[in-house]
């Protein structure tokens, strides 16, 4: 839970935790939008979110967890903040975290994106939302998996 709670105490708290905890070859597999391979590109994408939402910290509750082996399950809202505090969307995620060593080797999260993408920018057009959230988040995880 330390690597959650590191998020909201700032950005670079935020990245800080991707660097402890990822292996250099962790895959995070954000359904249905960006998958990034270690904790650089991850990062990247992070700095993407940054710059065109504004993101500085991400609060997240734990609605549920449960740890069978390396395997963790969690239920979460993570609720996305600007630099003032203010929120930018509020969302549920269900996540699987595989441990190896002491460090993350896969991340698979689910989520509706059409929703996300919808209460980030106000609005309650999935059509829409979708299609330009799939684009731009195809897009920023081109970039973010670059070396």
């Amino acid at each position: 839970l330390d690597f959650f709670a590191r998020w909201s105490t700032s950005y670079d708290g935020l990245t800080e935790s991707f660097r402890d905890v990822f292996d250099p070859q962790c895959v995070w597999d954000q359904r249905p939008m960006a998958k990034t391979t270690g904790p650089a590109a991850a990062i990247r994408f992070m700095d993407i979110a940054r710059t065109t939402m504004g993101l500085a910290t991400i609060d997240v509750e734990v609605v549920s967890i449960a740890a069978a082996g390396g395997k963790v399950h969690t239920e979460r809202v993570d609720t996305l903040r600007r630099t003032d505090g203010s929120v930018i969307v509020a969302a549920p995620v269900a996540g699987v975290l595989t441990f190896e060593g002491g460090r993350l080797v896969h991340w698979r999260e689910y989520f509706d994106s059409a929703t996300f993408a919808g209460l980030a920018i106000g609005s309650n057009i999935k059509t829409v939302a979708t299609s330009a959230t799939a684009t731009m988040l195809q897009f920023a995880a081109k970039v973010a998996n670059r070396t």
